[in-house]
């Protein structure tokens, strides 16, 4: 009942503790339940309040209890309390000032009070498409990739927007959004459900932190799973048979240096297309993957307008990363680079100084669309297996594995955001290479 203490007051070791003290030692698991605290000892709870507190004498609130402490330059207490978000997303505080500690701390639980027992202010009128509207146009442009937005845009517009966009936000309901994504998964894949779901969910996450909803109904629904019969679009990837066939058969084609690339590098088509020759060390044998190059068209497109192709920065951090190659790529980029001069000889005045790798017949970047069309086309003249690009990702990765390269180490060259990524893409494999392993060592015993 009197709030939280300090630990001075704490370490007088009072035979009652307060409550709120309990509650932020219970949400980091100091203790089980509030009830089982008789049964802790005092050097348990010191040891927590030592965790949390400052030279300043207060307790630092975690889980949005607040602060109090001292303003030197003002020479004055204060109470601080978070009661909720910007609009950067940033949380947003109230501050108080005390002329003493004590003060401070009555200041600071009657803030803490006012904010919990306060209304949630909804507004009512806001629909569900205008406010996405606002959002992805809006701040969601400082925080996701253009064509993931644009990616966003389309599905809402396509499937969200009919059921739900005149809805008001508050009165959108988990159960109906269940019902919805389980309805659309009997006609589409769980992929495609799990996208919008992802881009509505991404919606109501921001009208939550501006205090529009109470809560998101779009988390309290679950992801849809894959099911046995399902058609897929995914394919067997090469073997390594195929993928030397496919690098003999590209040498001295268009496709040479893309080939080479993709089956010893595992690069995303994006990452290759957006390579510059500065990325490129040719003492060292390196070569830095530092940017991507996207083509925001059809679903993607603004307006129905094709985009031109645009450089942006790599999927995820980890996506940045220098990578060794061997002989074999690098004499594929000394005939690229040869083939590339005579295209500029050819060119003359016309050729656009760009320093890309991958250019058209007059130096400036591809156009992904037209050169997977030409990817297609040598597929077919040489008979080789249908892979898109992205599947030869997968043989890059699964071919490695079978090679006994240690998957951290595959991960890392993949540019993946974690090793978990890594391994619950690859966990089949993964487990069939380690059953492998264990035969065959019993195998050498018996």
């Amino acid at each position: 009942g009197g709030g939280i203490r300090t630990p001075d007051q704490l370490f007088t070791k009072q035979p009652l503790y307060p409550t709120a003290v309990f509650g932020i030692a219970l949400n980091e698991g100091l203790f089980h339940v509030q009830t089982d605290t008789t049964k802790r000892t005092e050097n348990e709870l010191e040891s927590f309040c030592l965790r949390n507190y400052t030279p300043g004498g207060s307790l630092m609130g975690i889980h949005g209890e607040g602060t109090v402490g001292y303003d030197k330059g003002k020479g004055c207490y204060y109470a601080r309390v978070p009661v909720g978000k910007l609009p950067n997303g940033k949380t947003r505080y109230v501050r108080r000032t005390a002329r003493s500690k004590t003060e401070a701390q009555k200041i600071r639980r009657q803030l803490l009070n006012d904010r919990d027992n306060a209304p949630l202010v909804v507004q009512r009128d806001v629909t569900f498409r205008a406010f996405a509207t606002q959002h992805l146009d809006g701040e969601a442009r400082q925080e996701i990739r253009e064509v993931t937005r644009r990616g966003y845009l389309y599905l809402l517009e396509k499937f969200a927007y009919p059921r739900f966009g005149e809805m008001v936000l508050s009165d959108i309901k988990s159960t109906e959004l269940s019902a919805f994504f389980l309805e659309l998964r009997t006609t589409h894949s769980a992929s495609l459900v799990n996208q919008l779901r992802g881009a509505m969910s991404r919606v109501m996450t921001s009208a939550l932190n501006h205090q529009m909803i109470a809560d998101n109904p779009v988390q309290r629904t679950r992801r849809l799973r894959r099911l046995e019969g399902d058609t897929t679009l995914s394919q067997r990837p090469w073997t390594l048979d195929e993928c030397k066939q496919a690098m003999s058969v590209s040498i001295g084609t268009e496709m040479d240096l893309f080939i080479h690339l993709a089956v010893l590098t595992g690069a995303r088509l994006g990452e290759m297309l957006g390579l510059r020759w500065g990325d490129i060390d040719f003492e060292e044998n390196t070569l830095t993957i530092q940017r991507t190059l996207t083509e925001l068209r059809g679903a993607r497109s603004e307006n129905a307008v094709k985009g031109v192709p645009t450089f942006s920065p790599p999927k995820t951090a980890k996506s940045v990363r220098t990578l060794t190659f061997g002989q074999s790529l690098a004499y594929s980029l000394e005939r690229h680079k040869t083939a590339q001069n005579a295209l500029r000889r050819e060119a003359g005045e016309a050729w656009v100084k760009t320093d890309q790798v991958f250019t058209n017949a007059i130096g400036q970047a591809v156009w992904v669309s037209n050169f997977s069309a030409k990817y297609r086309k040598f597929l077919r003249v040489n008979g080789l297996r249908h892979q898109n690009p992205h599947a030869l990702r997968h043989a890059f990765a699964i071919n490695a594995l079978g090679l006994g390269i240690d998957l951290p180490s595959i991960s890392r060259a993949l540019g993946h955001a974690s090793l978990q990524i890594t391994l619950d893409i690859y966990a089949k494999e993964s487990k069939d290479l380690q059953n492998r392993a264990t035969e065959g060592l019993s195998a050498w015993f018996e």
